[in-house]
């Protein structure tokens, strides 16, 4: 909670606002997703207020229906959501560091790559948390303390193993960054 509540939201409107130091897109795009992903898994806590905290077990935590539902898919959306900026920040680095390397890519082509890794993380979410509304199979908040998620296994499946893929294309990406950054 601390971290997604208040470091993060801090080092995001520090980044934005500083006059000395400026940060690339990817990252302040990273931290926002995070923050994001942080209010979803969060939203019972919200809605039961400062006493869910202390760990009251005496609290009612009782999700209608779609509240559960609308709470699960972006739990899911979310997921993929972080690992995708994480992915992307990855992938910035590495262009930066090629750039240093090889020299500067085409105006054009900047913009689109940016473009493009900003807008990933977004339809990430979209593209589970749309789905994900018409999954069955959901555990009720009550049963997971504070958020509503999904209990079926071919949903999860899905999931799992696009953020595999995810994990995988970062590891290569980071691989590169190492070597890039380690070579003359």
């Amino acid at each position: 909670i601390i971290g997604g509540h208040i470091g993060l939201p801090t080092l995001l409107l520090f980044s934005m606002f500083s006059k000395t130091a400026q940060r690339d897109l990817t990252f302040l795009n990273f931290c926002f997703t995070w923050i994001f992903s942080s209010i979803t898994f969060s939203v019972g806590l919200y809605r039961l207020g400062p006493a869910s905290l202390v760990g009251d077990a005496s609290l009612p935590f009782i999700h209608s229906d779609q509240e559960c539902l609308n709470q699960a898919a972006l739990v899911s959306g979310a997921q993929v959501m972080t690992d995708t900026a994480m992915c992307a920040l990855i992938v910035q680095l590495w262009f930066d560091f090629r750039a240093t390397i090889h020299g500067p890519r085409s105006p054009r082509q900047i913009r689109w790559t940016k473009a493009t890794l900003l807008a990933a993380p977004y339809v990430a979410l979209l593209a589970f948390s749309l789905p994900a509304l018409g999954v069955p199979g959901r555990i009720p908040g009550d049963q997971l303390i504070f958020y509503c998620t999904f209990n079926n296994i071919a949903f999860l499946i899905s999931q799992y193993m696009v953020l595999l893929a995810i994990l995988i294309v970062t590891l290569i990406f980071d691989g590169k960054l190492t070597v890039t950054g380690l070579l003359p």
